[in-house]
């Protein structure tokens, strides 16, 4: 089933040959146009097109996920926080401006907001808490300590 894509200009349809192209820029972003023609036996210029239109409408993104072990930055906090619901919003804003935060979601259910946090040592931890301290609106905030990180990866499902 075609799904749009709702943003500027005109909607997109996905057909099943967006589907294939998307699932192995999954895999590889880097893939180039020719690897992409030849594994869905298409024509290069159709591969180059297609792979331009989806990344031009922004339906496909494609960027480097860094390893945090390997960058001095390998320990991760989950911090669910408990936010007035008039300050929902401000507060989120002011947490993506936060360096050491890498993923910020406001939520339906016992927590309003919840924020994955990175950091190299445990200094750089406080300092983020002082941070979080600052922020109007917060009432109350829990955190968890990643002790191992098993899976880092959103995919989502093209209906």
């Amino acid at each position: 089933m075609n799904q749009p894509h709702i943003g500027i200009g005109a909607p997109i349809m996905l057909d099943n040959l967006d589907r294939e192209i998307i699932g192995l820029l999954k895999v590889d972003g880097r893939m180039s146009f020719t690897d992409v023609a030849k594994k869905l036996n298409l024509p290069e210029a159709t591969a180059r097109y297609r792979v331009q239109r989806l990344l031009q409408s922004k339906i496909v993104k494609i960027h480097a996920s860094p390893n945090p072990e390997h960058l001095g930055t390998p320990h991760i906090v989950i911090v669910q926080l408990f936010v007035e619901n008039s300050q929902i919003d401000a507060v989120a804003t002011a947490l993506v401006e936060i360096e050491e935060v890498q993923f910020v979601a406001v939520t339906a259910g016992h927590h309003n907001i919840v924020i994955d946090v990175s950091f190299g040592a445990h200094s750089e931890m406080l300092a983020f808490y002082a941070k979080l301290h600052q922020i109007p609106g917060i009432i109350r905030y829990e955190s968890q300590v990643v002790m191992k990180l098993l899976k880092a990866e959103y995919k989502y499902v093209l209906s």
